[in-house]
């Protein structure tokens, strides 16, 4: 039976797979085959919603163990008009809620920009997190380990949606009542001149 361990270097992007008898097996993209590289990050994919509106992505070296002391970052770019949704198939990232360093907890991390967004929880553990919406119409997510524990990690599910003009809604709305009123009104105008006429006929009938 051999032990295997994952190294990812800090320098290069192809981690190396050490047995016993020192074979060594290439993995490429820290084993995440979805995103384009980002080349400013020794970890870090780009989803752009003009290549793809939905896909999926994964922890490093998913379904296996995900490695220790890693940082990667998944950046989400949609149109002006679009945002993000991240939705978590299967999530178990150790730790313990709030995620911190100081209870030696790897995590996941949102950021509606490049730097910290402190609105945001982090998450840990078990439980997925609930569907995350963006702000606008970029995102980033963090998946940050130490070197202590390891999990399997996640898989999630992003979505670029468009969102409608509020004031574009709301004008839609009340040209749609003006019209419902207009046509409300033509409709009792031509009921009343119908009555009218049936009235003069009668009268003159009668005479």
């Amino acid at each position: 039976m051999y032990r295997s361990i994952i190294h990812f270097g800090i320098t290069s992007r192809l981690p190396d797979l050490y047995s016993q008898k020192d074979m060594i097996i290439k993995v490429k993209n820290f084993g995440i085959s979805t995103g384009k590289q980002d080349s400013q990050s020794v970890c870090g994919f780009v989803f752009n919603s003009t290549e793809r509106t939905n896909g999926s992505f994964t922890s490093p070296n998913y379904p296996g163990l995900y490695p220790r002391d890693t940082e990667c970052h998944y950046f989400f770019y949609g149109n002006a008009s679009q945002k993000v949704y991240i939705t978590f198939a299967y999530f178990d990232v150790e730790g313990v809620t709030p995620c911190t360093t100081e209870t030696a907890s790897d995590y996941v991390e949102f950021s509606n920009y490049r730097t910290v967004d402190r609105k945001l929880s982090r998450h840990c553990g078990l439980k997925q997190p609930k569907t995350v919406e963006s702000e606008g119409d970029f995102f980033r997510v963090t998946f940050k380990t130490n070197d202590r524990f390891d999990g399997t990690g996640f898989e999630a599910f992003y979505q670029f949606r468009s969102q409608e003009d509020p004031f574009h809604v709301k004008v839609m709305r009340a040209s749609s009542a003006s019209m419902a009123t207009e046509s409300l009104v033509l409709t009792v105008l031509s009921m009343a001149l119908i009555v009218i006429s049936f009235v003069i006929k009668s009268y003159s009938y009668n005479k």
